[in-house]
């Protein structure tokens, strides 16, 4: 394994999950919501593609559902709010990592996620 794999800043990376789902994004306070696709995700951040590059520190809000689990009970949703820490193409798109600077966790749908913060109700 490469060093900047293991390594960043001087300190070791947080573990990398594969978690490949869809993921809506904007930058934050921006209206509208555009889709991408999550790759991988860690305590500290997360990698997905998008259709455009951004710049580093940009604020960017994200949303996702997580993978159904527990019989009986709805899945797990997430809002984040995030900094970009690096944007590179990749293939035809774009791959971005964000470090997480907060988060709420629900059971509600990514969707009902979007649709409560643009009512401004997150």
């Amino acid at each position: 394994m490469e060093q900047w794999e293991t390594f960043e800043r001087g300190q070791p990376r947080a573990p990398r999950f594969v978690l490949e789902l869809p993921v809506l994004y904007r930058r934050h306070g921006a209206e509208k919501w555009e889709e991408g696709r999550m790759r991988n995700i860690s305590r500290s951040g997360l990698l997905f593609s998008a259709e455009r590059a951004f710049s580093v520190n940009t604020r960017i809000e994200l949303t996702f559902t997580l993978p159904k689990v527990i019989p009986n009970e709805p899945p797990g949703a997430v809002r984040c709010q995030s900094q970009v820490a690096r944007s590179f193409p990749l293939g035809a798109e774009h791959a971005v990592a964000v470090s997480i600077m907060d988060y709420l966790f629900t059971r509600a749908s990514a969707a009902a996620l979007t649709d409560r913060a643009e009512a401004g109700k997150l």
